[in-house]
């Protein structure tokens, strides 16, 4: 997508993604299971937590009131900026920099997370491959990786025009097109108010639980668990998500 950066999505959602995504899925399960994956040693009590794409700390300030040490990444200051007006964000630690790669030295984790398609939004698959390296190497022994993300399923591409908000002051149009030959899709929020227009786009590159898997391996990681969701519900064939746990191979 033309004129699309790293930042793009973050800068352009920080306002709304609150609003928008607060339910997408179960936040409090979520943060009980990276906790108890975090708990390592009960005595020293477990930890640090690092987030791929922290965003505005959806996930990110349950776990901390849970008593995990929480880091998070993420390229847009704007979404940084949101997550540090909420109560309990000065617990936790943010970086601005690029999730494939986190400026955090040589510092290692417990936990190494990013959920909801975040890892997709890293558009080239080299970049993906390099989020997955760096995560290994970032682990403490038996620490584990864990990915979120949509189960990828056979289609034709498609383009499709629809609404997603309307009142009498608002429309919110969803324009978006799909090309499953090159597993990507991306589009864009018009959202329309007697205030003006704001453009809201997203691109995303999908990767297949093989795919996944295969660049698991090559970091030095295998599939410890799959999971429907953070509930640990068994992943089956019509599972249509995944939380996939990845530890270091033996």
């Amino acid at each position: 997508m033309d004129g699309y950066d790293p930042a793009t999505y973050g800068d352009r959602f920080a306002s709304v993604y609150d609003d928008w995504y607060a339910g997408i899925t179960d936040a409090k399960t979520c943060a009980e299971l990276l906790a108890d994956l975090a708990d390592l040693d009960h005595e020293a009590g477990g930890g640090p937590v690092l987030e791929l794409g922290i965003g505005t700390g959806r996930l990110a300030l349950p776990l901390s009131a849970l008593g995990v040490q929480v880091v998070g990444v993420d390229t847009s200051e704007a979404m940084l900026a949101a997550l540090a007006a909420k109560p309990g964000a000065g617990a936790i630690e943010t970086v601005v920099g690029d999730m494939a790669d986190p400026p955090l030295g040589d510092r290692r984790f417990a936990v190494v997370f990013v959920a909801y398609n975040t890892l997709f939004n890293l558009v080239d698959p080299a970049d993906q491959q390099r989020c997955f390296d760096s995560a290994a190497g970032r682990l403490v022994p038996g620490g584990s990786f864990v990915v979120e993300a949509f189960v990828p399923a056979p289609g034709q591409a498609q383009q499709s025009v629809a609404p997603r908000t309307i009142t009498a002051d608002r429309v919110v149009l969803s324009v978006s097109q799909t090309d499953p030959g090159r597993q990507e899709a991306m589009g864009q929020y018009l959202d329309i108010s007697e205030a003006g227009i704001a453009l809201r786009p997203w691109h995303i590159r999908w990767s297949t639980l093989d795919e996944l898997d295969a660049m698991a391996v090559r970091s030095g990681l295998v599939l410890a668990d799959r999971w429907a969701d953070w509930d640990r519900t068994p992943f089956g064939v019509d599972s249509p998500s995944h939380v996939s746990r990845y530890t270091p191979a033996p």
